[in-house]
């Protein structure tokens, strides 16, 4: 649709993993965390729209008080998710501890420039994600394009230590590595926040609970065939 993106998106057959689901619809404010209630969220897959406010978006964009910063914002360099911005960063918290300890947000960062147009980031920050101190914690992300109309959305596939997060139907994807020490198995939990100092967001969301894809090595006989082959 943009004409100038390469797309990836997960393999159809994904979807023939998922398990049991759940269907939220929050309105989430400026600084707010919330508990998403679907028990253990180790592998899970999840698809969501967000919309930020009019009124806020109106207000943000009218106001000249409001610093214009899309230029020199990056995921990067700008702290990560606990940085708060007038319309952003919102989003998840996957592969997290009850007291958000470990976490992995995944996260729409909105900025404003000096036109007053609106530059749309999508980040994962891994800088929380282990207590483990031996690994390294970086923070991905790139601006990506949304279309004049859309919603922004994404889909994010989290596997026990890999996360993979989809922006705006796949015009950006950050795959994941991380390592947590007690954000695992049935202690993972799935938190939804909104940093933004100003914004209210209203997230339509679902998420399905994954199978194993219980893969299988050839056997024996199998390899020696392909070997005469």
């Amino acid at each position: 649709k943009t004409g100038k993106n390469l797309v990836q998106w997960p393999v159809e057959e994904i979807k023939s993993l998922r398990l049991s689901s759940k269907q939220f619809d929050l309105e989430v404010g400026p600084g707010s965390v919330v508990p998403v209630d679907v028990g253990s969220a180790a592998q899970l897959d999840i698809e969501a729209e967000f919309e930020i406010n009019k009124e806020s978006l109106d207000k943000i964009i009218g106001n000249a008080s409001v610093v214009a910063e899309a230029e020199e914002f990056s995921c990067e360099k700008s702290g990560g998710s606990t940085v708060r911005g007038a319309l952003g960063p919102f989003g998840f918290s996957v592969l997290a501890t009850e007291s958000l300890s470990e976490q992995t947000p995944v996260y729409f960062y909105v900025a404003k420039g000096k036109d007053s147009e609106l530059k749309t980031f999508f980040c994962t920050d891994t800088s929380r994600s282990s207590v483990a101190n031996d690994v390294v914690k970086p923070i991905y992300g790139s601006v990506v394009p949304v279309l004049k109309g859309e919603k922004l959305t994404m889909r994010i596939l989290v596997d026990h230590s890999i996360v993979e997060a989809f922006g705006q139907g796949g015009r950006t994807c950050i795959t994941s590595r991380v390592y947590p020490t007690t954000a695992i198995y049935g202690a993972a939990k799935l938190f939804l926040f909104n940093n933004a100092l100003d914004a209210t967001v209203t997230a339509s969301f679902t998420v399905w609970q994954m199978n194993s894809a219980f893969i299988h090595p050839y056997s024996d006989e199998a390899v020696r065939a392909l070997s005469r082959t």
